[in-house]
């Protein structure tokens, strides 16, 4: 009898540890491969006075000088409102993200993302007003664990940690009507 031989237990029983070992070496090496070449998720890094954060760089329509017109403040608007800003025929909402994430309002402010307009964001246009930007970074996996406020942090490879900021999510959490 050889190994290959299936038709006596002994042959069907190393047949079968052979396949099991054969199966579990390919699915170790898929795991590996996967891992190795996941997917990043890219952001846009930004400075928001001293705390890193990220906003997915497929959610930015456009990074700018912070320019913006005041406008007359409703008694129903939200403080995080800085006015609006007129960008090729669409008008968008500017908000200060520290205001967003519950810190006090940007004094002056360096950038502003435009961000792209989502069915999931009840309104129309929006901008985000931070500090500064830092470029684009690209992390792997889903960030963990969640901050307070509901936001998952996210390690770099040099070692600082950001705050990933979802704008369908940051936007669905609270009120802002305008």
């Amino acid at each position: 009898m050889t190994e290959g031989d299936t038709t006596s237990p002994s042959g069907r029983d190393a047949f079968a540890r052979r396949v099991l070992h054969e199966r579990a070496r390919i699915m170790a090496a898929r795991g590996q491969e996967y891992a190795a070449g996941a997917a990043g998720r890219p952001l846009v890094m930004l400075d928001l006075a001293g705390q890193a954060c990220g906003v997915d760089l497929h959610a930015v329509l456009r990074v700018t000088d912070p320019v913006w017109s005041d406008m007359p403040r409703r008694p129903d608007c939200p403080p995080g409102v800085r006015g609006v800003h007129g960008y090729q025929a669409d008008l968008y909402t500017v908000f200060d993200l520290s205001v967003l994430l519950g810190g006090v309002p940007l004094k002056d402010p360096g950038v502003m993302l435009l961000l792209r307009s989502v069915s999931s964001i009840p309104l129309g246009r929006i901008a985000l007003l931070a500090s500064g930007a830092a470029g684009t970074v690209e992390i792997t996996g889903t960030p963990t664990p969640l901050t307070p406020s509901g936001f998952p942090q996210a390690s770099l490879p040099d070692g600082r940690s950001l705050t990933v900021i979802d704008p369908a999510r940051l936007f669905s959490s609270r009120y802002v009507g305008v």
